[in-house]
C-alpha cells in the first residue's frame, strides 16, 4: 500500500473512531507538530492516540480530504481538510518504513 492509499485508511478510521486500526497507521516514533494559537509537540503513538480521541470525544464531526498532493517519491504527503463545520486544516505527513513518522498540523479556521 503506497502513502496515499495508507493516509486515506488512516484517515477513514480517524472518521469511523476505529482507533485500534488508526494506531496501526503510527510510526513507533510518530512526532506531531500542532501549529495553532499555542504551539504544541505530541510524541509517540500514546500521546498521539489520548490527544486524538480527547478531542472527539463529545464530537460527531468528521472531515473529508478537500485536496491531497504526494512527493515525488511518497514519502511526504500535503493534505487539506475540511470538517462538517467548515473548519479547515492543512497538513504535511511525513512516511517511514510505510508509516506515519511525522506530522504537521496547521489549523486554519
Amino acid at each position: 500500500m503506497g502513502a496515499a492509499e495508507t493516509l486515506a485508511s488512516f484517515f477513514q478510521a480517524e472518521n469511523d473512531r476505529d482507533w485500534e486500526t488508526y494506531r496501526t497507521f503510527l510510526h513507533a516514533d510518530v512526532v506531531w507538530h500542532l501549529h495553532a494559537e499555542h504551539e504544541r509537540v505530541i510524541q509517540g503513538i500514546e500521546e498521539y492516540l489520548r490527544v486524538m480521541q480527547d478531542a472527539y470525544r463529545d464530537s460527531n464531526t468528521r472531515f473529508r480530504v478537500e485536496e491531497m498532493h504526494e512527493s515525488a517519491r511518497g514519502e511526504r504527503i500535503a493534505v487539506l481538510l475540511i470538517d462538517d463545520d467548515g473548519a479547515r486544516s492543512f497538513e504535511v505527513f511525513d512516511f517511514e518504513d510505510g508509516r506515519i513518522r511525522g506530522e504537521h498540523e496547521f489549523l486554519l479556521g
